[in-house]
This record gives C-alpha cells, structure tokens and sequence, in this order.
C-alpha cells in the first residue's frame, strides 16, 4: 500500500546532512519528498524460503513431517528458534540458503495482520 502525503520532517533530517533537508531527495523540511526519495516507503508481501536441515523421527514420511508442521500442534514460531540456531553456527550467514521473492502489493488486511503501516511510517 502507498501513502499519498510524505513531507519531509526529523526523521529524514541527518547529522551529516544539512539541518533544513532531507539528506537523501534534499527537499526542505515541510515539504514534499521526491516520488524517487528512500524515505517514501509502502508495503508488500513477500515470500522467504530458506532450506536447512532439522532433525526428525527416522520412521517419519515426508507426509508426516508435512502434517505435523503444517497441520500439527507445532507452532510456526518455534522455526525462530531454529533459525536463530542456525545463525549462532561459526560461519554463520543464510545467503546461500535463502530466497525471496515479491508475491503483490500489500492490503490493508496485509497490513493489519502483520501490524505494518506504511501510514505509521517515519518521513
């Protein structure tokens, strides 16, 4: 989703910049960002798959593995702390295991379910 007003406050305000502007599109404070400015933002969804290998019961199927995660009593949000293992590891980066993709501009449903807002977002 896309906000219509983006005028140009403290956020966008940077000590190595000057103290009336916006450091990046340079617009005056009060006024309007440029329409190529970074401090103008929306949301969209997007898609993460990352593959890593987790430890599971010999006897199980691809199946059952499936049914358990996706269907099971196992919440999504225990995967934290399997990534958050993951990245404790000494050479510790999931570039080589990760990829994303843009799925479609957000909706306000999007954008209540995830508590992401481009109109709460700092210019």
């Amino acid at each position: 989703m896309k906000r219509d007003r983006w005028i140009v406050g403290e956020f966008s305000i940077r000590p190595n910049g000057s103290p009336d502007h916006c450091f990046y599109c340079h617009q005056p404070r009060g006024e309007t960002h440029k329409p190529d400015c970074v401090i103008r933002e929306r949301t969209v969804v997007v898609r993460m798959t990352v593959e890593y290998a987790v430890l599971i019961p010999e006897n199980w199927t691809p199946e059952a593995f499936e049914d358990f995660r996706n269907q099971g009593s196992w919440c999504a949000n225990n995967v934290l702390s399997e990534l958050e293992a993951l990245v404790k590891r000494e050479d510790a980066c999931l570039c080589g295991q990760t990829e994303f993709a843009f799925v479609r501009e957000a909706t306000e449903e999007d954008e209540t379910l995830d508590s992401v807002f481009v109109e709460k977002s700092k210019s």
